[in-house]
């Protein structure tokens, strides 16, 4: 919801009427989708497998947070560059000359054609970010399959990995019951050698 409001950015966009809301919303949507994925991505993990699930949980997340970057950087150069070939005649007819002298000077459009080249962009790159939370929400309804058993596990204090009673293992069988350590600060004595 905050990327497709972040998509009606244009040249009259204020930070608090056009930024804050959206970035607020997609802010509170981010924490609670990680603390899910993170749940259901270690939810069917044996106990001593959990840290690699989690580590490579985590490598997936960088790597496509760097891919979905480069192609936002992408698309918001394109759309920017296309932007301009359409400013740049208009700016050129209505530029004093001063301001035509500075563009020789530094081949950046002042305000306000530069400030349509910039919302251009910044729109464009906004709706591909969009449409990529579309096709990742598409893709959690329709592919990721996470049963009941899979939620019973992380209820009642129950750990990633750890099975709970009446619970089925992957397999559909019974599994073996799950040893919990007492959460009490008794000493125990050293294990035997």
């Amino acid at each position: 919801i905050g990327l497709g409001w972040l998509t009606m950015t244009d040249v009259h966009s204020t930070y608090l009427g056009s930024i804050l809301g959206p970035m607020l919303v997609f802010g509170l949507g981010m924490g609670m989708q990680f603390v899910s994925l993170t749940l259901m991505a270690v939810s069917g993990v044996a106990p001593r497998e959990a840290g690699a699930a989690s580590g490579v949980l985590n490598a997936t997340q960088q790597v496509g947070g760097s891919l979905g970057l480069s192609i936002l950087v992408t698309m918001f150069g394109t759309a920017s560059r296309h932007e301009a070939t359409d400013q740049v005649p208009r700016f050129l007819e209505q530029a004093t000359p001063a301001q035509l002298l500075e563009f020789r000077r530094t081949g950046e459009l002042p305000p306000p054609w530069g400030n349509e080249v910039l919302a251009a962009g910044v729109s464009s790159a906004f709706v591909v970010a969009a449409c990529f939370a579309v096709f990742a929400a598409l893709v959690a309804l329709l592919v990721i399959q996470v049963r009941a058993s899979d939620l019973a596990r992380l209820q009642g204090g129950a750990t990633p990995g750890e099975t709970v009673p009446g619970a089925l293992a992957p397999d559909g069988t019974e599994p073996e019951p799950a040893v919990r350590e007492a959460a009490d600060d008794t000493p125990r004595p050293p294990p035997e050698q």
